[in-house]
């Protein structure tokens, strides 16, 4: 299971993803979808399909879905990512993790996450570098940005409900609305073959 922490001030190494059982990637241990912003939908609508849920409170938040719940990312052979090259941000970043906080966090389920006093990743809250990723600077203004777009659609009406995994349901949009977001919506679920 994962748990992330809060990178502020602390150190951490991560050796390398070699002779993973990369279980990250399994739907049973780990993700099996993850929350989108904008600038992902492009990129991910061509191999996966984008689907959207409701928070809590009512929120639309569109989602990537990985896995069934049940297996491996579809794109895992052999415990190494077959699209390496073109997976999204979220598979990009990991083991580290953007929030609403605007901190990043480190997934230390990871095996190849140690914390370090000389960190290689994270070097008393400061990322290398190589790890400074577009996807985890200012994230709050990317999630806000994604949250007032979705809300322009956000008719509980216009979705329909299409799957469920572990308790969680997962809408398609079937509203009349069309932007880009939309588009890339529904070439990610003919993509994926879920229409």
């Amino acid at each position: 299971m994962k748990t992330f922490l809060d990178t502020s001030n602390k150190s951490f190494s991560f050796s390398s993803c070699e002779g993973c059982p990369s279980k990250c990637c399994d739907g049973r241990e780990g993700t099996v979808f993850s929350q989108l912003i904008l600038e992902d939908f492009e990129l991910v609508s061509k191999n996966f399909p984008i689907l959207f849920t409701f928070g809590d409170i009512g929120y639309l938040k569109a989602v990537v879905l990985f896995s069934d719940g049940k297996s491996f990312c579809p794109y895992v052979k052999n415990h190494q990512c077959t699209i390496y090259n073109e997976r999204p941000s979220i598979c990009r970043v990991y083991p580290l993790s953007p929030s609403i906080d605007n901190n990043v966090y480190i997934d230390d389920s990871c095996p190849a996450v140690q914390i370090s006093a000389r960190g290689n990743m994270v070097h008393n809250g400061e990322l290398s570098p190589s790890y400074k990723y577009d996807t985890l600077q200012n994230y709050q203004d990317k999630y806000i940005d994604t949250h007032l777009e979705l809300e322009k659609i956000n008719k509980k009406e216009d979705f329909e409900a299409i799957l469920s995994i572990n308790n969680i349901t997962f809408y398609k949009y079937i509203g009349s609305q069309r932007n880009k977001y939309i588009n890339y919506h529904i070439s990610s679920l003919i993509n994926n073959y879920i229409i």
